[in-house]
């Protein structure tokens, strides 16, 4: 009897232990305010895991098919890009962009430019691009390429056909490249000046790449362009204390430049640094640069390449603000310092109308300040730059066209989708290239822009409000008040 007494209590005992039971609400607290933030990562997935598991009969031998899940209400992607802007002074530019969801093919582009500023000076430039990714993983971009110019006296015909490819790492054998890129480009080139003609085509050819050994990287530039040929080379080291450090060597047939690089920075506050670099480089001047620049010009010899030794900067820079209540938004302060053998220059040519390229070494100081102000929908842009630059084989003369001061201030209200911008941009003491003093620059510009949709802006602007004398050469038409209109549109 005692037996079965103890039985039924026993199992009572459990009937009652199994019932739900209401506990009170539990809070847990601590005095640390020092959150780690854990970083998570999806690994992938092996079925390795499936022999090492003690469960693998419930684990599925292979992960089910991910079906696609649109989400109601997203905006698509745009896939096409069209830019037209119409100017008063007889401009016209438009281009046309096209980036297909496909494997193969990253994007498509037409792009022209029309001008006819005054009577018989008329220039069209037309260009098609395309970007391809192949299936070796390499990167393929195709440039077509057509200006055709008439001036005073001037025709001008150019046209060029040039292949990029680039590939981020190639191995071979026991051998690493990294940022391997090639170009070949084939150029032709016909103007006539008054009396003068020249006709020109050439075959050009670049080769960008960095081996990769052990203990530094060596890159190596070799252009071939339009006759003339160009090597650059640099060695770069990991050495305590700098980001980059490495030797340069330049040679372009006639010098031979030693130069060191460099990259230090120095993390100074908050989302702000203190850096100071010299990046030697080496800059080839297609023909096409300076038809791009000045439409209007005769490029009487072969275009030569620029070498760079010295390309120094002391830089000072904060533009994230601490607080979305600083009325300082950012500021940088700079001073570049650069030596440039065989850099493009203008003079006049046999055409009182008609300018021509020439070379010559040019150092240039310049000190920039550059200040972001604002809040809510107000912004205000100051910039302000202090320009010394100087024609070396000419007892140190100043270069023309480069204006000693520039201040630039820019105004902008947005209200969506209205924006509306004011801008002034001033420069003074600056020489022609006759070493003239010529009149100080005063452009006023004011804009107003209307947001269409989210990937769509038409806008309004009237530059040069003052019809202030803004000129790329004293013979070249000047750029006077002019109203323009245009629209972006992304769809």
């Amino acid at each position: 009897m005692k037996k079965l007494i103890l039985f039924l209590l026993l199992c009572v005992a459990a009937i009652l232990s199994a019932q739900i039971q209401v506990l009170p609400d539990i809070e847990v607290s601590g005095e640390s305010r020092v959150k780690i933030f854990l970083y998570k990562k999806a690994l992938p997935y092996s079925k390795d895991s499936l022999l090492r598991d003690s469960l693998r009969l419930y684990l599925p031998e292979s992960l089910p098919v991910r079906s696609s899940v649109s989400v109601p209400g997203a905006d698509p992607v745009p896939h096409q890009y069209i830019f037209a802007e119409a100017n008063s002074r007889l401009k016209l530019d438009a281009e046309y962009k096209y980036s297909p969801d496909h494997e193969s093919i990253s994007s498509l582009a037409l792009a022209m430019s029309l001008y006819a500023p005054k009577g018989n000076f008329i220039s069209n430039h037309f260009r098609g691009s395309g970007n391809f990714h192949m299936i070796s993983d390499e990167d393929v971009a195709l440039d077509l390429i057509f200006f055709n110019t008439e001036g005073k006296n001037m025709n001008s015909e150019y046209s060029a056909a040039e292949l990029y490819t680039f590939k981020d790492r190639f191995s071979f054998k026991h051998f690493d490249l990294k940022q391997v890129s090639h170009a070949i480009a084939i150029d032709l080139l016909d103007q006539r000046n008054k009396a003068l003609e020249r006709e020109h085509s050439s075959v050009n050819f670049t080769h960008r790449s960095i081996l990769d050994f052990k203990d530094f990287d060596w890159g190596n530039r070799i252009h071939f362009h339009a006759g003339r040929s160009s090597w650059h080379s640099f060695a770069e080291f990991d050495v305590p204390a700098f980001d980059k450090a490495s030797m340069h060597l330049m040679y372009d047939g006639h010098h031979f430049i030693p130069a060191p690089g460099f990259n230090w920075r120095y993390i100074t506050d908050y989302d702000q640094q203190f850096s100071i670099v010299n990046a030697p480089a080496v800059q080839i001047n297609p023909y096409a640069n300076s038809l791009r620049d000045y439409r209007w010009v005769y490029l009487p010899a072969k275009p030569k390449h620029t070498l760079i030794p010295l390309n120094f900067c002391i830089r000072l820079e904060d533009f994230l603000p601490v607080s979305k209540e600083s009325f300082l938004r950012g500021f940088a302060i700079a001073n570049d310092s650069q030596y440039r053998i065989n850099d493009v220059l203008m003079t006049d040519s046999n055409n009182p109308f008609i300018p021509k390229t020439y070379y010559d070494d040019v150092f240039t100081n310049t000190s920039t300040i550059q200040a972001s102000f604002g809040h809510g929908r107000v912004s205000f842009d100051q910039d302000l730059a202090l320009s010394l630059a100087y024609l070396a084989n000419q007892d140190w003369h100043r270069k023309p066209y480069n204006p000693i001061l520039q201040t630039t201030s820019s105004f902008c209200y947005n209200t969506y989708p209205y924006t509306f911008k004011a801008s002034l941009d001033q420069q003074y003491f600056m020489v022609d290239h006759m070493n003239q003093d010529m009149k100080e620059v005063f452009d006023l510009s004011f804009e107003g822009a209307y947001e269409l949709e989210r990937f769509s802006k038409v806008y309004l602007r009237c530059a040069n409000v003052l019809n202030s004398n803004i000129r790329q050469f004293n013979s070249l038409p000047r750029q006077g008040v002019s109203i323009q209109a245009g629209i972006y549109h992304r769809f």
